[in-house]
């Protein structure tokens, strides 16, 4: 079942682990790809998003930056394009640059 699939990877997402850079409600790991992964499954969820193309978008950016803010230390800055690109080697998806913007593949 592909939601089984999902489960398993969610469980098992790579992130960087850094005591010094993320504070312990992080478990002193990098929070990027589960904040990006949460905002799509809500935007999924109350049908903004309802392909399997995603794409950067104010939706995604403003809830991105909400749990972002809700968890993190205040002052912190970040950028969603960090995971992005990212949860490919996770499996989560393939990611397809738009043309002229990505690695030409001839």
């Amino acid at each position: 079942m592909m939601l089984e699939i999902y489960i398993k990877k969610f469980s098992h997402v790579r992130t960087d682990k850094n005591r010094k850079r993320y504070p312990a409600i992080t478990t002193h790991r990098a929070p990027h790809k589960p904040f990006l992964l949460l905002p799509i499954i809500d935007l999924v969820a109350q049908g903004h998003i309802t392909s399997n193309s995603i794409e950067p978008s104010f939706e995604l950016t403003q809830t991105w930056n909400e749990y972002y803010a809700v968890i993190m230390p205040p002052g912190l800055r970040t950028s969603m394009a960090y995971p992005f690109s990212r949860l490919k080697t996770d499996g989560f998806w393939e990611r397809v640059p738009k043309p002229g913007y990505g690695p030409e593949i001839e």
